[in-house]
């Protein structure tokens, strides 16, 4: 199936590792221009040579924290500055830390608001005039499970998650009849390095192994085992391209079947 993203100008925020990586890769497989946000210089760059030794084509690299007010509209302006357009914007961005509401301070619930909550809003606001004048666009979401089955030790990452997803469905109504499709993909337990890294907090949490604790939890998954970034990558470009044009408004579960509700 072509998807027909060959040309079109991609903006990803979190995107040297992880999920947000995985997106980039995909796009660039399709022929897809590219700019990539991220934190980290360093992951930056590798994840730029990777792309120039399979696709040969040089994506745009923008050093900026998602905490940053400012940052929505230096990157906004540089990948018009580059490309003249935006086609798709993939708001992508690591989730704030686990732990009990009774325990996060006011830093931290401030911290995962202007990263997870605000910073999505910020670069949909940026994007949506470039978008309008096009008539086309996708804005697409990457959040959690979380914001549909919450749990208290995410309670960080379920109360911003939750707001995307109301932000994204009203959105979606106005845009709609501009060519601009608004959508959420919630992921469960993603194989990347954060998901490494609670796994083993919760080991040391529970006084259990990294391999007990990564093993309980993939046999709450119906599938019995984690996914991988790459097939949230392969939700993410469908929803990007031509053939989901009618698709908008949505939050879409890729969890292996662990979530228990009816949607």
């Amino acid at each position: 199936m072509d998807l027909e993203l060959s040309g079109r100008v991609a903006l990803i925020t979190g995107a040297s590792k992880g999920i947000g990586k995985a997106i980039a890769l995909n796009f660039a497989s399709a022929g897809a221009k590219l700019c990539l946000v991220s934190r980290s210089q360093e992951n930056l760059e590798i994840a730029s040579d990777e792309i120039i030794k399979k696709f040969g084509a040089a994506p745009l690299i923008i050093t900026g924290d998602l905490a940053d007010a400012n940052l929505s509209k230096k990157v906004i302006d540089q990948v018009m500055q580059t490309y003249s357009r935006i086609d798709i914007l993939v708001n992508n961005g690591e989730g704030p830390s686990p732990g009990s509401f009774q325990n996060h301070d006011d830093v931290a619930w401030k911290s995962a608001y202007e990263r997870n909550l605000l910073a999505p809003i910020k670069f949909s606001q940026g994007v949506t005039p470039i978008m309008k004048q096009q008539k086309w666009g996708r804005i697409i979401n990457i959040t959690s499970l979380q914001a549909r089955e919450p749990s208290p030790d995410m309670v960080l990452s379920a109360t911003m998650r939750a707001g995307v997803s109301a932000f994204s469905k009203a959105i979606s109504i106005e845009l709609a009849a501009f060519g601009i499709t608004v959508n959420t993909v919630c992921p469960s337990a993603v194989l990347t390095e954060r998901m490494v890294n609670l796994t083993k907090l919760a080991a040391d949490r529970e006084n259990k192994t990294y391999d007990e604790i990564l093993g309980s939890a993939q046999k709450r998954i119906p599938m019995d085992r984690f996914s991988t970034p790459d097939e949230i990558a392969d939700l993410v470009a469908f929803l990007a391209s031509a053939r989901a044009a009618y698709m908008t408004g949505l939050s879409i579960n890729i969890d292996g079947g662990l979530a228990k509700g009816i949607y």
